[in-house]
């Protein structure tokens, strides 16, 4: 397991639970379940976003979504010799689409 982020708590009527996903072909690709978060889904608890197995150079999105909108978060990053190396899309995209 590695752990991604730390979120505090927040309001649930306004932000989605932390989201994680492989990043495949240019786009997120929610089928398979690779993580999760810690905290109390739909109660805004705070807790942690993982990847329950991470593959090495793997690219992963991983987000929270605003539902009032302006604040939407979505990152990138690849997994590399077990850490974690942030990504801006615009590399996330050219790893994965060859």
């Amino acid at each position: 397991m590695l752990k991604v982020k730390e979120f505090e708590g927040f309001n649930a009527r306004r932000y989605s639970n932390p989201w994680i996903c492989k990043f495949e072909n240019g786009k997120q690709n929610f089928d398979k379940k690779v993580g999760g978060y810690t905290g109390a889904y739909g109660n805004g608890e705070a807790g942690y976003l993982y990847i329950s197995d991470p593959v090495d150079n793997g690219i992963y999105s991983f987000g929270q979504k605003d539902y009032r909108g302006g604040h939407t978060e979505v990152k990138y990053l690849v997994v590399e010799n077990g850490q974690i190396r942030e990504i801006e899309r615009k590399e996330a995209l050219e790893q994965t689409i060859k």
